[in-house]
């Protein structure tokens, strides 16, 4: 698919919610109308309501009529808004405001009002938002039908037939008529005599008035969220459809597109952990994914799986799973609690027998204790060189396969320089043209071959020697890995994103040396430093960016125990390695210069070592001094 098909096919996601908000501004509107016939109708006297209530009424309605009319306004002076996450709170909480006065002023007529919001939030919003806004529903609900009793229209069904009162007519003859109480604490006066008298108005108003009602308001709730589930499904179906009209590859390029994007693109770097991850999608799309979570300060999760089988039915559930996780990572879970949470959902309607292997780890940055949990996925790779060794653990099931996942948390202790890889098996069955795997016992080797000066370096490597092996040979299924690194407290560091303006060079540089003079750096090293961060971010914004603006992230690190610097630049322009250009001496025409020529060179005399890569459309740029 081509990146504007593409475009045009996710764009439809993030328009079903914008087209939401619409709709319920619309909605809003209606219900203002109706808000101000309720008002004629207190001002003409319609409604049989004390006199105080009738004025309190008549001055709150016209305030409540222009809130539910400002959505309406975003509809037609500012659509952006209608496409901000906070929006539809807006537009609901108005909503669910005016049925709850009208549920207050004229609850004879209004108590069914509440099936609408249910209705209509089911219809245009996700199921998980339609269940919170249900619950909100049934509670205010309550709360309306007790505050009708004592400043509503007066409704037999709740408040009896009145309070009986006897007079002499013309004749001198007594008459007894039942009378309606309209104040306040007249109401609450008849309540009380009444249930004196063991007539509990409060208690059956419960009972015979809001519990029936709940219950047909639940069975609307579930019809009409089983429907959503099933439009939203519709939906997706239909959008696929659509876009293969439009696009000139195949299903599974479009797939794998898809499949890319779904990765995280934010690096996870501070001083406590350094995580980097890759994935080389095969020519047929697969389920391999990985995602990395900052749960707080303290906590950071790692997760891998492998969804079984290929093409879309993979690839579908793979979006699956992913958005199950996102949805059931919490702090306050355990990873197989979440797993079993995840499997549940991915157990239902799981006619096709598909399943996944998944592992995911959380690790305490302050401790260095790592709690997994494995659902039948290969044993990660752990330690530091020379001592790296897979880690034995408990195989566990993959998810999907049964109804209760089996799983179980497990613990393990990581020393400061640790590492944990997690991989798919497409690492450990590639083949090369003899039809010969890599292995794993060539995977552990080449962990321990050497030490890695860093994540970027041992994942590129790694995959270099993968394709040493390989041989151009056709590969056959994803290759995936993502890799934790603990530092614990041996590191200080400084990050800090900036625009792509030729203008905010200065303030980096500036940043830039105000680290190393933190750090001691001496004054030549910190001079050179200048000349090299001068060109490296000229070159990005130059020619990476060209005319269009983006972001640079500059990260600073310095390990106090091994005494060196490590400076990362990542940027998202065109790809460019300045390392391969022809540099020319420093003694030449500097206007002839190659773009990263001289700062090539006095990066390659001034730093221990240097590094180039393009990740998931990023270009990393890691430059490391050992001092």
């Amino acid at each position: 698919m081509e990146d504007k098909d593409r475009q045009e096919y996710l764009k439809a996601y993030y328009d079903n919610e914008a087209s939401a908000n619409k709709h319920m501004s619309i909605a809003n509107a209606f219900a203002g109308g109706l808000l101000f016939l309720v008002w004629f109708g207190y001002l003409f006297r319609f409604f049989n309501v004390h006199e105080v209530t009738r004025t309190v009424i008549l001055i709150l309605l016209p305030t409540l009529m222009l809130i539910c009319l400002s959505p309406l306004l975003f509809v037609f002076f500012s659509k952006k808004s209608l496409r901000k996450k906070t929006y539809k709170f807006f537009v609901i909480f108005s909503f669910i405001l005016v049925v709850s006065a009208l549920s207050v002023v004229v609850s004879r007529h209004a108590i069914m009002a509440w099936a609408l919001i249910i209705i209509m939030v089911n219809h245009y919003y996700n199921p998980k938002f339609g269940r919170i806004v249900f619950g909100v529903c049934l509670f205010n609900m309550l709360i309306c039908i007790y505050a009708s009793m004592f400043v509503g229209e007066y409704d037999p069904q709740v408040l009896g037939t009145g309070v009986l009162k006897v007079w002499l007519d013309d004749n001198g003859n007594p008459v007894a008529k039942n009378v309606f109480v309209d104040g306040i604490k007249e109401r609450y006066q008849m309540l009380h005599q009444m249930l004196l008298n063991g007539d509990n108005r409060y208690l059956k108003a419960l009972i015979y008035y809001y519990m029936p009602r709940a219950l047909i308001f639940g069975l609307i709730f579930f019809v009409s969220n089983t429907l959503n589930v099933r439009t939203y499904k519709l939906l997706v179906k239909e959008l696929h459809v659509s876009s293969e009209q439009q696009k000139t590859k195949t299903e599974l390029e479009v797939a794998k597109e898809i499949q890319i994007n779904t990765l995280p693109v934010e690096i996870v770097q501070s001083k406590d952990v350094e995580i980097q991850a890759e994935l080389k999608a095969a020519k047929e799309v697969g389920g391999d994914f990985y995602d990395y979570y900052r749960l707080d300060k303290d906590h950071v999760a790692i997760l891998i799986a492998d969804v079984s089988g290929k093409g879309i039915p993979a690839a579908m559930l793979m979006m699956k799973t992913i958005t199950c996780f996102k949805n059931y990572m919490d702090l306050n879970k355990t990873p197989s609690q979440i797993m079993k949470q995840v499997n549940k959902t991915i157990f239902e309607g799981n006619d096709a027998g598909m399943f996944v292997t998944a592992f995911l780890a959380i690790l305490d940055t302050k401790t260095g204790v790592i709690t997994y949990t494995n659902a039948g996925h290969n044993f990660p790779l752990v330690g530091q060189y020379p001592n790296f060794k897979f880690l034995k653990c408990n195989a566990g099931f993959v998810l999907g396969g049964l109804a209760e996942c089996p799983c179980i948390d497990e613990t393990y202790q990581l020393e400061h320089g640790d590492q944990i890889t997690l991989y798919t098996d497409g690492i450990s069955e590639a083949m090369n043209n003899k039809r010969e795997q890599y292995g794993l016992d060539r995977f552990l080797s080449f962990a321990n071959k050497k030490e890695y000066s860093c994540l970027l370096e041992f994942h590129a490597e790694l995959k270099d020697d993968l394709d040493r092996f390989t041989q151009g040979a056709e590969q056959s299924d994803d290759i995936t890995y993502i890799t934790l690194k603990y530092h614990g407290d041996d590191y200080t560091y400084r990050e800090k994103t900036y625009k792509s303006d030729i203008n905010n060079i200065p303030t980096m540089l500036k940043d830039l040396k105000a680290f190393g003079i933190d750090h001691g750096f001496e004054e030549a090293f910190l001079n050179n430093l200048q000349v090299v961060g001068d060109e490296l971010f000229s070159n990005i914004i130059k020619y990476g960016y060209k005319d269009n603006k983006g972001d640079i992230y500059l990260r600073m690190l310095y390990n106090k125990v091994k005494k060196e610097f490590i400076l990362t630049i990542i940027d998202f322009g065109i790809e460019f390695d300045p390392f391969e250009v022809e540099n020319k001496a420093i003694d030449e025409n500097y206007k002839e210069r190659q773009v990263g020529g001289l700062g090539v060179l006095i990066v390659k005399k001034l730093m221990s070592e240097y590094a180039y890569d393009r990740v998931n459309g990023k270009n990393i740029i890691t430059l490391k001094k050992e001092f």
